[in-house]
């Protein structure tokens, strides 16, 4: 029950002034205000060391501190972000503080990121806190849990096994440790084959996990929406079956999809690829972790990929995101195209946007005619209007940009001839790029460049940037080019209306790939949920 503001017999009501007290407003109102300032304060992320607005707002005075304590949504989301080892235990009542405090029914939201802890193994601190959870499963609408292998964290599967969670939406485990497979075994099953929440969690729509997680922490996903697996420790391999890769793209209800590191196994040899329509999906991504060997070779041909452009329609699909691979055709038994399944005329229709970042592509002779990854990335995604590309990898065959200019194969497919926008995020962007980019592809009227390459770029062609004067409407740095086909000089003016030129603007950016995956998708809590979250994983054109 709320409290109720009273005044003692003598005590002066409230007056009216010409300042406001907000004391003075009912306190239904009060604690409708507090509500809205708690949900503002997550949505702009949590920050280790700085206390929540619940616990702000209920230190100002005793009717503030009731007011919050009667309110149970308040303390509904609770952040165990790294502690130190000496405050586990202060972390731990804190835990069954807010359990109590939000009540019975109210749904929680509870991240725990126990990443470069420095925990012994068989301490039990972390399984203390978590153990706590348990109990509330029947509420909880958001668990995220994440560790890095030196956190004893494993055993929560356990507790999970047989049991449901029907108001679970988003379920994201990395534990970075695999468990016990001298104890517990291999996976052998040939299907998705959950291992808890048996019991269903049917509202789970958001599901990411590691690779070491995935042994254990598979929960049904009938009605998943959003899908995310990434690799784990790489001194043990866990791979998630292939079949469980066409299970997934094949659910009725996913949206998006995003495959990190070697994470899935290869189909086995004699195993029949199939045509999948994923109805509904609208954004995909595709990539490794750039390493040090990975940044100078980048020899990861990412089957997946190849059997998405060949095998799967998605007329929904938005976006597709590339990172940190090579653009090789697997060389393996199942490689050979299967008839009937495969259409190599099929255009993603919907498309709109392609990140292509770090990506190598490989030696022309080298390609099966017919079948090369990369000209099938070109026709699959003709339609698209935005595109963006950074390359770091410096090596024999480069990268696309190179490969548009000197592969005379892909200068005859000439690609996204539709091409309106294009991101070169690489500060070492040359004039040269520049002036290639604008001849080849008509249509283009926007290229965007980070700031020293802005800089660079104006004062080489003596072009005025022109600044934003307006601090209600800060537009980006730009300045325009009046660009003569067939490689002509740049000039500044009025742009002809002759088919040999056209006016080209260019733009500073600062991020031009979306800074979290999936695009769009709003956490609740506003935190980033750990390192695996960017979705071109780490600064692009450093």
């Amino acid at each position: 029950m709320l409290p109720t503001r009273t005044w003692d017999e003598g005590e002066p009501g409230p007056q009216i002034t010409g300042a406001f007290d907000i004391c003075s407003l009912p306190t239904e109102i009060l604690a409708l205000i507090f509500e809205l300032v708690h949900k503002q304060g997550h949505l702009q992320g949590t920050v280790r060391g700085r206390a929540t607005e619940e616990i702000l707002i209920s230190h100002v005075c005793s009717l503030w501190r009731n007011t919050a304590l009667a309110v149970p949504q308040l303390w509904t989301k609770y952040r165990c972000v790294k502690p130190s080892p000496e405050r586990f235990a202060v972390e731990y009542e804190r835990l069954q503080t807010y359990l109590t405090r939000s009540g019975t029914d109210t749904d929680l939201d509870l991240v725990f990121d126990f990443v470069d802890i420095p925990v012994t193994v068989k301490d039990p601190s972390a399984m203390d806190m978590l153990n706590l959870v348990v109990p509330n499963l029947y509420r909880l609408r958001r668990f995220v849990l994440l560790s890095d292998g030196v956190n004893f964290v494993i055993p929560l599967h356990r507790a999970l096994t047989g049991v449901s969670a029907p108001r679970l939406e988003h379920f994201e485990v990395l534990t970075g440790k695999y468990h016990d497979i001298m104890e517990e075994g291999y996976d052998g099953q040939p299907h998705w084959d959950p291992k808890i929440l048996t019991e269903g969690p049917p509202n789970i729509k958001f599901l990411k996990l590691d690779s070491p997680a995935l042994g254990k922490f598979r929960p049904p996903f009938n009605n998943l929406v959003h899908f995310s697996l990434e690799a784990g420790i790489p001194r043990l391999k866990l791979f998630l079956l292939w079949v469980c890769l066409e299970q997934v793209l094949s659910l009725p209800f996913i949206e998006t999809f995003s495959l990190w590191d070697a994470v899935i196994a290869n189909p086995n040899p004699g195993h029949l690829l199939r045509r999948i329509k994923a109805d509904r999906l609208k954004h995909v991504r595709f990539g490794c972790s750039p390493t040090r060997l990975q940044m100078i070779f980048s020899q990861w041909p990412c089957y997946p990929l190849f059997f998405f452009l060949h095998y799967v329609s998605a007329p929904l699909l938005e976006t597709i995101t590339i990172s940190s691979v090579t653009l090789d055709t697997p060389q393996i038994p199942v490689s050979p195209l299967v008839l009937g399944q495969v259409d190599l005329s099929y255009v993603f229709p919907n498309l709109q946007s392609l990140f292509l970042n770090n990506i190598t592509y490989p030696d022309p002779g080298e390609q099966a005619a017919g079948s090369r990854t990369i000209e099938r990335l070109f026709s699959a995604t003709a339609n698209i209007a935005r595109l963006c590309i950074s390359e770091t990898v410096k090596i024999p065959g480069d990268g696309v940009l190179k490969a548009l200019e000197m592969d005379p194969g892909i200068q005859r497919v000439k690609p996204w001839p539709q091409l309106r926008e294009l991101s070169i995020p690489n500060q070492e962007a040359w004039t040269r790029l520049i002036l290639f980019c604008m001849d080849y592809w008509p249509q283009l009227s926007i290229i965007r460049l980070p700031p020293l390459a802005l800089d660079f770029v104006a004062t080489l062609w003596d072009i005025p940037v022109e600044e934003s004067t307006h601090t209600r409407d800060l537009k980006p740095r730009s300045f325009w080019v009046d660009f003569f086909f067939k490689n002509r000089p740049p000039s500044l003016g009025p742009s002809g209306k002759g088919p040999d030129r056209k006016q080209v603007r260019v733009e500073e950016t600062q991020d031009v790939f979306p800074m979290y995956w999936p695009p769009g998708y709003m956490r609740s809590s506003g935190m980033d949920t750990g390192k695996f979250d960017s979705i071109h994983k780490g600064p692009v054109g450093t």
